[in-house]
């Protein structure tokens, strides 16, 4: 599986690509993870070399934000599954608009 992590805090893209390794020994699934600090980094990977499974994706960015970058990956990419993960619940409902398949709200916690 290919899991895509876009968010511009290191402490939470770390924290998640650490849940994916958690996960990967758990499950026995194997998980390659990309970190993106920007949505305008993904969107130019995406164009470039090609698709992943799941995208992490953190709303509040500095270049370009979750939202946009949904807009645009959506447009080469209908069936990856995109999972906002914020401390900005109010964007849950606009999130449905760009087909987000769930809204996680920071700080996000392993399941137990």
């Amino acid at each position: 599986m290919r899991v895509a992590i876009v968010d511009d805090n290191p402490a939470d893209f770390g924290r998640l690509q650490e849940y994916a390794k958690r996960f990967e020994e758990e499950s026995g699934e194997v998980i390659h993870t990309e970190i993106f600090s920007d949505g305008a980094q993904i969107a130019e990977r995406y164009r470039e070399k090609g698709r992943f499974d799941v995208i992490l994706l953190d709303i509040e960015m500095k270049y370009l934000d979750g939202m946009n970058t949904a807009g645009q990956i959506r447009k080469l990419d209908e069936d990856v599954l995109i999972i906002f993960i914020t401390n900005l619940a109010q964007f849950a409902v606009r999130g449905y608009e760009v087909g987000a398949l769930d809204f996680v709200v920071k700080p996000v916690a392993y399941p137990a």
